[in-house]
């Protein structure tokens, strides 16, 4: 679908239902690449990309919290954060994983449904957003600590 008709359509949700700007959920969830002839109906369209958000959000976060024994990657990141971050990522990963069953379940509902899901996860979206960048970037100044010798101290055993 071309973005002329993209934005169309979407207008009319947008006054059917009082959706955010499609600039303003664009800018977030980069709903101009939904394409309809291969995603289907819009309203869900939308729900979905701001779930795949949502999960590449938890993707980030989980090895954090629960390391796959033999991953080094996610053992380096956990052992160089301190228990209070841990817990904090928890919290939050708890709090995207509520919001990420919703929307699995509000897509098989009504479009009325959907509509208030998708404006319940914008008016969400700036403190998760918020909070993500602060998860990532502890997590990247984990990479910065020095670690005498990280395959032994996280255990590795690959």
């Amino acid at each position: 679908m071309e973005q002329k008709e993209l934005k169309e359509e979407y207008g009319n949700l947008c006054k059917k239902h009082g959706l955010p700007k499609f600039e303003q959920l664009d800018g977030e969830f980069e709903i101009r690449a939904i394409e309809l002839n291969r995603s289907g109906i819009l309203i869900k369209a939308i729900l979905r990309a701001m779930t795949n958000k949502l999960g590449m959000f938890m993707n980030y976060i989980e090895p954090v919290i629960s390391a796959p024994p033999q991953n080094l990657h996610a053992l380096i990141e956990m052992r160089n954060l301190s228990e209070n971050d841990r817990s904090g990522m928890f919290e939050f990963y708890k709090e995207i994983s509520v919001l990420l069953h919703e929307n699995i379940s509000t897509e098989l509902k009504t479009e009325k449904e959907i509509a208030q899901q998708i404006k319940k996860i914008y008016k969400a979206w700036p403190d998760i957003k918020k909070k993500e960048i602060i998860f990532l970037d502890k997590i990247t100044s984990a990479w910065k600590k020095r670690e005498e010798n990280p395959t032994v101290k996280a255990e590795y055993s690959g």
